[in-house]
């Protein structure tokens, strides 16, 4: 992710050019150590310089008063110099007209979270509140199944906040360290069997997705709503006999990134059926999509940890991210999208 963007205001030099010192990089100031300083030249340096150049043109006239004014002149730039320099690196300043933390009003930053697919609509919605809330902040999101943010976590990738749809994802990250403080299950899910809305293999219950030439999409193998699934049918093979699970996963046709690739496919009439999580079964699907129920008895309870990351570039803003998420506010959104509460 690129850092932030250093804005140069209008009449500003950079710190540590001709004319300045090189300005030691601070300790501790995460944001300092990603931006470059920027000090105002005051009108009086520049005009400093002009005198000066006069001076050795053939022929230029000057004054001693004149001479006096430069050196002045340059010191008090040099002052003012030095005095935006001292400002900047204790905080937020105005220096040439400008701001130095380019947000007007804001506390800036941004926020990287990784979170679970099936989480699109709710922390989308969420995005705009905390962004609402927070003047100043980008809020970036990035959405695909949990195993894969997860290796993208223990690869280096920058990030603030991880919010999985298994536990199991989760306690890696933590048993590798990759997680600061503490986990929170902050809501709960439940699987559902989705076919187009013309059902073309005509599938009525769960039993039928058993049948043969019906054309069923799975996600990936180890992405938590496919698991879930195997799971599924194993309790289902206990219960129906036979060979239930093995005559359900011989329809597997496709294979599918994340839970919501999978069901995208029936939702174009690419498959016949597919697994997914009741969130996703969402308004602007209902029309092209139908719901097949799991028996409750042989259903599987998705849990879902979120946690902000041990090495978050931005660490208040991921806690605040996560209170929202599990408090009233970020609860009643979650509802909303079909989730279940955590307890």
């Amino acid at each position: 992710m690129p850092g932030p963007r250093s804005v140069r205001h209008p009449g500003c030099i950079r710190a540590g050019k001709a004319g300045n010192q090189g300005l030691a990089r601070p300790t501790g100031l995460r944001a300092l150590g990603r931006k470059s300083v920027h000090v105002a030249q005051r009108p009086g340096g520049r005009r400093s310089l002009v005198w000066r150049s006069a001076l050795r043109r053939p022929g230029a006239s000057c004054n001693v008063s004149r001479i006096r004014w430069s050196r002045v002149g340059s010191i008090r730039s040099r002052a003012a110099t030095l005095a935006c320099v001292l400002l900047v690196l204790l905080g937020p300043v105005s220096c040439g007209g400008g701001s130095a933390s380019g947000t007007e009003g804001g506390r800036g930053g941004t926020l990287t979270v990784l979170a679970a697919s099936s989480l699109t609509d709710a922390f989308g919605e969420l995005e705009k509140r905390f962004e609402e809330r927070n003047p100043g902040v980008e809020v970036r999101q990035s959405f695909e199944s949990s195993s894969t943010l997860l290796a993208q976590i223990q690869q280096g990738a920058p990030a603030d906040v991880f919010a999985s749809a298994s536990e199991e994802e989760m306690e890696t990250a933590t048993k590798e360290g990759l997680v600061e403080g503490e986990t929170r299950v902050f809501v709960k899910n439940r699987e559902i069997v989705m076919v187009p809305k013309d059902n073309p293999a005509n599938i009525q219950d769960f039993r039928d997705v058993a049948k043969p030439g019906v054309r069923l999409v799975l996600a990936q193998e180890d992405v938590p709503a496919a698991d879930y699934a195997v799971e599924i049918l194993g309790k289902a093979n206990n219960e129906y006999g036979g060979d239930f699970k093995q005559d359900v996963l011989s329809n597997v046709v496709s294979r599918e990134a994340d839970v919501r690739a999978s069901v995208n496919r029936v939702v174009v009439g690419d498959a016949d059926a597919t697994f997914g999580y009741a969130s996703d079964y969402t308004p602007d699907i209902r029309d092209r999509v139908e719901v097949v129920p799991i028996p409750p008895d042989l259903n599987i309870i998705a849990t879902y940890p979120i946690a902000a990351l041990e090495d978050a570039e931005e660490p208040d803003l991921a806690r605040e991210w996560v209170d929202l998420v599990t408090g009233e506010e970020g609860q009643r959104v979650l509802d909303k999208w079909g989730f279940e509460p955590a307890s």
